[in-house]
């Protein structure tokens, strides 16, 4: 009977307990108030961590005769995007090589050695084409003519198309920052026109293609490496120098601005 009373005792106490009208003593219990929080909204420039650069294609973005050894244009807008508010630096995956061809380009996404890079990425930069048109003027470099490189154009603009889809089915929403590409020759000979006519067709397709992904942006470098009265080019007459990237770079971060891929103050 003990027993029995002290478990009925004792459920009083825990159902009392349970009550919000529960009194200890002689003093109810206030009623609980919900901690006042005020609303926060975070900052559009907040970025909790590195942002990350990821390079790919040809030796343009591989820096090839950057001899200040800056990264060439990738380095450098990767170190002006560290500077931007919130931003908390940058980690550059640089995938690109010299001497990449677009069917080289295409074959890495083949087999899926740009997943990792690509899938990490905040920002995407790229260069692809000048190779492309380097192996013609090698096979037929002594019977060049406008046909060859027009049939070349046909198969790179498909390769351009398939490389974007790759890069989107890695990573659907990242910017893509892709450089066209410019006309070497005219270091060497003034005898250019056919060989413009070339570079802006490959460009103007380029372009076309980039500007039909609307997270992606085409930067034009031509205008910046006709001739070399800037002393743009590297001592091979083919890559830029360090002043030739420094320019590339600020082109790129006119256009980042342009196309609304950048937070600066």
């Amino acid at each position: 009977m003990k027993r029995i009373l002290f478990a009925a005792l004792l459920l009083a106490v825990v159902l009392a307990g349970c009550s919000p009208s529960f009194i200890f003593g002689n003093e109810e219990a206030a009623p609980r108030v919900p901690p006042a929080v005020a609303d926060y909204n975070v900052p559009p420039n907040f970025v909790p961590d590195a942002l990350v650069v990821t390079a790919i294609g040809d030796s343009l973005s591989q820096g090839v005769g950057d001899v200040e050894n800056e990264g060439g244009y990738v380095g450098r807008v990767s170190s002006a995007i560290s500077e931007w508010p919130g931003v908390q630096g940058t980690m550059i995956v640089n995938t690109a090589k010299r001497g990449r061809r677009s069917d080289q380009l295409l074959a890495l996404f083949q087999k899926g050695e740009l997943a990792g890079p690509l899938a990490q990425a905040d920002y995407v930069m790229m260069t692809i084409g000048g190779n492309d048109i380097m192996k013609i003027v090698k096979r037929d470099l002594f019977e060049l003519n406008l046909d060859a490189f027009m049939d070349e154009l046909v198969l790179y603009e498909s390769r351009y198309q398939n490389i974007y889809a790759a890069i989107r089915s890695i990573n659907p929403t990242v910017p893509i920052i892709a450089l066209g590409i410019y006309n070497p020759f005219s270091l060497v000979t003034d005898e250019v026109e056919e060989f413009d006519e070339i570079i802006d067709s490959y460009n103007g397709t380029m372009e076309v293609i980039t500007e039909n992904d609307p997270m992606a942006c085409f930067v034009p470098v031509s205008d910046l490496f006709t001739g070399n009265d800037n002393l743009v080019y590297h001592t091979d007459f083919f890559h830029p120098n360090s002043k030739g990237y420094q320019l590339m770079s600020e082109r790129v971060l006119e256009r980042m601005e342009e196309c609304g891929f950048s937070f600066p103050e």
